[in-house]
């Protein structure tokens, strides 16, 4: 329930939401209850005077990290107890001979910070129905309104030297 309270006053400091952390949400405890039957849990935990300040909730895979949820008290924010504990995840990883830390999907600066490559995922949709097909249709327009949006700004000069 740490988890859950902490991630939830970051996600409100950074206007942002998510269901997976709603107080009373099963389903946070039902993925970390099937990470731990299935023996892949890695949970990490930097505390100071019995006060958990940082959590990081990762599994491990195929010789792979995957750092599923990270989060910290916003109260110790100044001393970036996010980051120490990345640093010390990343390091136990590699102690232990995993050869990658995946910081999964999203576009957090500190995985930036961190990571050596990036991937793009990709997505497929099937449509059965004339609703489904009519929302894949709205999807598709959305893509590509994007995608045509982003090809129009401005590319940034380099700066002279």
């Amino acid at each position: 329930e740490r988890v859950a309270t902490l991630k939830r006053l970051w996600l409100a400091r950074h206007g942002r939401a998510s269901d997976l952390f709603d107080k009373g949400s099963p389903v946070l405890a039902a993925l970390t209850s099937v990470l731990a039957d299935l023996g892949l849990l890695r949970i990490f935990v930097l505390d100071l005077d019995d006060t958990i300040v940082a959590v990081s909730i990762n599994f491990e895979q195929h010789g792979t990290m995957m750092a599923f949820v990270t989060t910290y008290d916003p109260e110790y924010e100044r001393a970036s107890p996010g980051m120490v504990l990345m640093m010390d995840y990343i390091q136990w990883s590699f102690d232990r001979g995993l050869a990658t830390v995946d910081f999964l999907c999203g576009g957090e600066d500190f995985k930036r910070r961190f990571a050596t490559q990036s991937v793009t995922l990709s997505s497929m949709m099937g449509a059965r129905g004339l609703r489904g097909h009519l929302a894949a249709l709205a999807d598709q327009a959305s893509h590509r309104s994007k995608s045509w949006r982003t090809r129009r700004q401005p590319k940034a000069e380099a700066p002279d030297e």
